[in-house]
């Protein structure tokens, strides 16, 4: 059986207050992604946002601009 590539995830819109956040992880999969974010953070999340999943074998750039 052949080991499922990692991939990065990322959302955008993460756990809103004031303004949205980012969160991002490499996994192999959305529901270790899921996991190693909440044990970084130290709790469960409740909002997640929107989900865009990218393979590790080509370039990518994104941002996130802040704002008021």
């Amino acid at each position: 059986m052949r080991k499922s590539r990692l991939k990065l995830f990322v959302w955008t819109g993460f756990s809103p207050d004031y303004t949205d956040g980012l969160a991002f992880a490499i996994a192999r999969s959305k529901t270790e992604a899921r996991k190693l974010i909440e044990e970084f953070r130290g709790y469960d999340v409740y909002e997640w946002g929107e989900l865009s999943i990218y393979s590790l074998s080509r370039k990518i750039a994104r941002c996130v601009s802040g704002g008021s």
